[in-house]
């Protein structure tokens, strides 16, 4: 019985992740040593602890289910820090008494990865704007739930071919990255800002109205040109057309209208070349 008890033991402390005993009262009385390196508390300072008091709601949202006895929260480390984690429960029941085991995954390096994937699924991996696919369900969402006005522009990068063809594509790529620059300067935080096609950008900014949105446009063309001042190269030149989507008006209809407008003024500038 004692070698059985030592192998428990050894096979608790060789466990990877962390495991908890907790009794009938929901209180801890036995952990291992993943425990202490996951929580940052010492064994004796977790003994007597209440279970739930070291488990908090998880951080950006409700609390998703990773299977039929899992559930992700959040742990609360003795440095007030708190890391995601992967409940799993089992109930046991030794000399007829009930208890729970717990095991806690530290799901920080998951995380990570999929949050990185996520960002690579929807940002343009060169200029580190929205990308297309994320465009395209921002204008989803904005369409359905507003809050209109929606205003819509249209902006393409003028001469990106020549730029490409006469110095290289990595100065045509330095170009892209300046216009994705000035947007960022340019708009809020909150407005989607994307590079939906090689030379072309738009932006969704919901509660402005036309004036708004002809003052943004305004707005952009002084940012294009405080920017091609400042700077000692291949000068920026974007065509840039505007429209507003009423409630009622689908932004489908306004990105058509802002792109006419758009490819009106680059006829001009080419019609200046």
């Amino acid at each position: 019985m004692a070698e059985l008890d030592h192998f428990a033991e050894a096979f608790l402390e060789a466990a990877p992740d962390a495991v908890l005993a907790i009794d009938d009262a929901g209180l801890v009385i036995l952990v291992n040593v993943q425990t202490e390196l996951l929580l940052g508390y010492g064994r004796q300072d977790l003994w007597g602890v209440p279970f739930e008091s070291l488990l908090l709601e998880p951080e950006g949202g409700p609390r998703r289910s990773m299977g039929p006895h899992s559930v992700e929260l959040s742990a609360r480390r003795r440095d007030g820090s708190t890391l995601p984690v992967e409940v799993s429960l089992a109930p046991v029941t030794i000399d007829h008494r009930p208890y729970t085991i717990a095991i806690l995954r530290d799901l920080t390096e998951r995380r990570r990865l999929e949050d990185n994937l996520h960002y690579l699924s929807t940002h343009d991996s060169l200029t580190g704007l929205a990308n297309r696919f994320a465009f395209d369900e921002a204008l989803a969402r904005l369409d359905e739930s507003g809050p209109h006005p929606i205003g819509v522009l249209m902006v393409d990068l003028d001469e990106l071919k020549r730029v490409n063809d006469e110095q290289g594509h990595s100065a045509g790529d330095a170009l892209l990255r300046r216009v994705a620059e000035v947007l960022r300067a340019t708009f809020r935080a909150d407005d989607v800002v994307a590079r939906i096609g090689g030379d072309e950008f738009a932006v969704l900014t919901s509660g402005r109205d036309a004036e708004a949105v002809e003052a943004l446009g305004a707005r952009l063309v002084d940012a294009v040109q405080q920017h091609n001042r400042e700077l000692d190269a291949t000068p920026l030149r974007l065509s840039i057309g505007v429209a507003v989507a009423e409630s009622g008006v689908s932004i489908a209809a306004a990105l058509h209208d802002a792109d006419a407008r758009m490819y009106s003024m680059k006829r001009l500038h080419h019609g200046r070349s």
